[in-house]
């Protein structure tokens, strides 16, 4: 799955100001902008890109009415990235809200210091990512993290969101969010160790 690019602030800041003005005139721009982002974070929480590419479209549909119903002072006030992904991760929760945490899936215990004191020195599965023969591990350990580490660990590291980004699309603390980033990024780092990888 190829990196996708998130529009930068001066274009958010634009498509915000174009949206105030003209939700009808600016939306295709605005899904244009985002939808590779969007689709891109669902398949990654999900692991299922047909699915997301369905959720990706209900995520424009409900930001289309949201848009209707906000004020223009509002909608120019969004900051889009943070507003979409957490629309795209609400929809993706609800998706898979029912379904158990696979039986194998990757969960760290906050008391396992020897990889806690190791982290740091390594390079990360970020990092690892950007190789060609490490990115389909990359892939499977983060399908193995559990639902509630991976959104963190996925906004950050594969689809680079800030903290506050992350805090505002998860609706959670930025130190939660810090705290699960860590977690997750610990319990990838073991299984590629443990892959060989």
């Amino acid at each position: 799955m190829a990196l996708a690019v998130a529009p930068e602030a001066g274009v958010e800041s634009d498509l915000a100001a174009a949206l105030a003005r003209d939700v009808d005139g600016a939306f295709e721009p605005y899904v244009i902008a985002y939808r590779t982002c969007i689709v891109t974070f669902v398949a990654r929480l999900l692991g299922d890109t047909a699915r997301a590419e369905d959720i990706a479209q209900e995520v424009f549909v409900r930001a289309y009415h949201a848009l209707q119903a906000y004020p223009s002072e509002r909608r120019a006030a969004l900051h889009l990235r943070s507003w979409t992904y957490a629309i795209a991760h609400n929809l993706t929760r609800n998706a898979v809200r029912d379904a158990p945490p696979p039986a194998d899936s990757l969960e760290y215990d906050d008391g396992d210091e020897r990889a806690a004191a190791t982290v740091d020195h390594a390079p990360g599965p970020e990092l690892l990512a950007l190789r060609g023969e490490t990115w389909h591990a990359v892939q499977a350990a983060v399908a193995r993290l559990s639902p509630r580490l991976r959104p963190a660990y996925v906004m950050r590291y594969l689809e680079d969101l800030s903290y506050d980004e992350i805090a505002h699309a998860l609706r959670q603390p930025v130190g939660t969010v810090k705290a699960s980033a860590h977690r997750a990024a610990l319990a990838v780092r073991s299984y590629l160790e443990e892959a060989n990888v």
